[in-house]
């Protein structure tokens, strides 16, 4: 008995030395485990709970102003948000018991009693598209299909919803007990006038990137004109914040860690006066509908600057659709500019002291055919004045004004005005247009070149060129930057008056004002261009249109007018282009097409810059209504 007590006893201690010796191993693999756990793969897992409970919030820098001259709004960036749906979160056995518990009025311990994982889930994500649908305008299964696509990273359920439109998201995910579906703040750019110089602002293309997170970030490219051209200035520097959040996407402050404020960028005030620029393009309008041209293009200038304050061409462009020609015609498409560029050989010949404003010039009657080619005027000539060469735009006049040059000073003063090359004006896709070089000419397309055949010149070229007669013989730079701004208004850039070269000397210049006055007076080519009390200087020009593989089409033209005034002190330079016009009863000159309507902006151009006339009395009696006079005599 005493023997199998002990043998009982024996055994049961085996038993229990090999249980504690079981279990001791067990514990120290627990604890081998939990080591391994709490040191090597400390940050791994340390990182997979920050995941689940910290985000790092992007913010997003806002990008920059675009401003008149005068700091009206032409662009800005307008708040928005996305409703955005975290896949790990909206399956989060918490998130997702709340929501059913408060579909079905029950407490969120007994949902998860009575039901299991993938029937909670279920019920939720269809909690969600009955509660969702409305708002966001499509069927409850197809949003129910939506949110059953991804069970990781996120899906994007609206984009752009505006102040209003996020609050009342807000409020219903609020009162159903949604979560796990939030709302992220971004920004769009906004255009209060759209259809307002747009081929100048250009846009910008939203283009979306993953950051480290997998989260979607939204970022604003400049794509043309002003957008593209400073897009860096403007962009800023985005910033990032380190936060935690509860299980219902709210922030724990007491917990917020590392972040980075986003630096705003920089705001662009442009050279652009935007009551001439409305101005400009209602007139653009009415001549687009009435003509029906191929393009038309305006640029107006100040010459002693080389400020842009109008700039517009049709086909237009909408910037709230995208819709339209996006080319900036004024400095992305060249054109023959016909007698406008006259103004080369005539202010080359004074320069270089050939002749005089009053030396006279023998036009052959409107025929010339000397030299081997024909060259004819519209109205036989015989002698002119050097002036009335440019008076009545004889061909033949300015042919041998030039043939004085020759050919190699000819080219000279025309890379001197700037043809041939960029104007460096802070635009996108501006070409340099074309002008042959000298041994490829011969005696024909030399005199076709003296009346603006043969090269190929932008509009902003033939102003800049213009503003050089206009300021005393010095070639500008062209700019529509005034300035840049950082976000509290001081000014950071200004851009200042950038003189390339002196083309001609200030009396040459005066000259050229001098001759280019009369063309709008009695027997010029330019007298539907006058403004009544303003001595206004221009120059017309009527160009046969060069079809591409067909050559020049007739009864087809580039029709032009370019001008400035008050002659003796010109503040404004203008030019207006008006690509294949059709009309009945009218004839396809630039006098008759582009000048009227050169006239008509520049008529508002003197009034809403301030301009006075040169002779008050004679514009105060133009500008004054029959009916007014005869009111004034029945009161005397």
């Amino acid at each position: 008995m005493d023997k199998a007590m002990k043998q009982l006893e024996k055994g049961v201690k085996r038993r229990l030395i090999l249980v504690s010796a079981g279990v001791t191993c067990l514990l120290s693999l627990l604890s081998a485990r939990l080591v391994y756990l709490q040191v090597v793969d400390h940050e791994k897992y340390a990182e997979a709970a920050a995941d689940h409970y910290q985000y790092r919030e992007e913010l997003p820098a806002s990008r920059g102003m675009i401003v008149d001259r005068d700091g009206d709004l032409l662009a800005r960036n307008q708040t928005v948000y996305s409703l955005v749906v975290d896949c790990l979160h909206l399956r989060d056995m918490g998130i997702a018991s709340h929501g059913v518990a408060t579909r079905r009025g029950m407490r969120t311990r007994d949902v998860k009693q009575r039901f299991d994982d993938e029937e909670i889930v279920r019920s939720y994500l269809a909690h969600i598209s009955d509660k969702l649908s409305d708002l966001l305008r499509v069927a409850p299964g197809e949003l129910n299909r939506t949110l059953k696509e991804k069970s990781n990273g996120e899906i994007i359920l609206a984009r752009d919803l505006e102040e209003d439109q996020a609050r009342e998201f807000r409020e219903r995910m609020s009162e159903n007990g949604i979560r796990g579906i939030y709302l992220r703040r971004s920004e769009r750019r906004y255009y209060p006038s759209p259809l307002n110089l747009t081929h100048v602002i250009g846009y910008v293309h939203e283009v979306e990137n993953k950051n480290e997170k997998g989260q979607i970030v939204r970022e604003l490219i400049g794509q043309e004109g002003v957008e593209k051209v400073f897009d860096e200035l403007m962009r800023g520097e985005s910033g990032f914040r380190y936060i935690e959040r509860d299980s219902r996407r709210q922030e724990i402050h007491a917990f917020r860690g590392e972040e980075k404020l986003p630096v705003p960028g920089k705001t662009i005030r442009l050279t652009i006066d935007m009551g001439l620029q409305t101005r400009v393009e209602e007139i653009l309008d009415e001549a687009w509908a009435r003509f029906t041209p191929e393009k038309i293009t305006a640029v107006w200038m100040n010459p002693n600057t080389g400020e842009i304050l109008a700039m517009a061409s049709r086909p237009h462009f909408d910037l709230s659709t995208r819709e339209g020609s996006r080319r900036n015609f004024a400095v992305s498409d060249m054109y023959e500019p016909g007698s406008t560029f006259k103004i080369v050989a005539s202010s080359a010949a004074l320069n270089e002291g050939l002749l005089t404003p009053h030396t006279e010039v023998f036009c052959h009657n409107g025929l010339y055919d000397q030299e081997g080619f024909d060259l004819k005027d519209h109205h036989p000539y015989g002698n002119l004045t050097f002036e009335g060469v440019l008076i009545k735009s004889s061909n033949i006049g300015i042919y041998k004004i030039a043939r004085q040059l020759n050919r190699g000073p000819f080219h000279e003063y025309m890379e001197r005005f700037g043809f041939g090359q960029s104007t460096g004006v802070e635009l996108t896709a501006e070409i340099n247009g074309v002008v042959h070089p000298v041994k490829d000419w011969n005696q024909s397309s030399f005199s076709r070149m003296t009346m603006g055949y043969a090269v190929g010149v932008t509009p902003l070229q033939i102003a800049t060129a213009y503003c050089a007669i206009a300021n005393g013989g010095e070639l500008l730079q062209p700019h529509v930057l005034k300035s840049v701004e950082d976000a509290d208004g001081r000014t950071v850039q200004r851009v200042e008056r950038t003189v390339v070269r002196r083309v001609i000397s200030e009396t040459v210049s005066k000259q050229m004002r001098i001759a280019l006055g009369k063309v709008t007076g009695e027997g010029g080519t330019g007298t539907n261009a006058a403004i009544p009390g303003y001595e206004v200087c221009a120059k017309t020009g009527t160009a046969q249109k060069n079809v591409p593989g067909v050559g020049y089409a007739r009864g087809r033209y580039v029709v032009s007018l370019a001008g400035f005034l008050p002659a003796n002190n010109p503040e404004l330079v203008g030019l207006v282009v008006v690509d294949d016009p059709k009309a009945t009863g009218i004839s396809l000159y630039g006098g008759t097409i582009a000048a009227p309507i050169w006239q008509e902006m520049a008529t508002s151009a003197v009034r809403l810059r301030g301009i006075p006339p040169t002779d008050p009395e004679v514009h105060r009696l133009a500008e004054i209504n029959p009916e007014e006079i005869l009111l004034e005599g029945i009161t005397d």
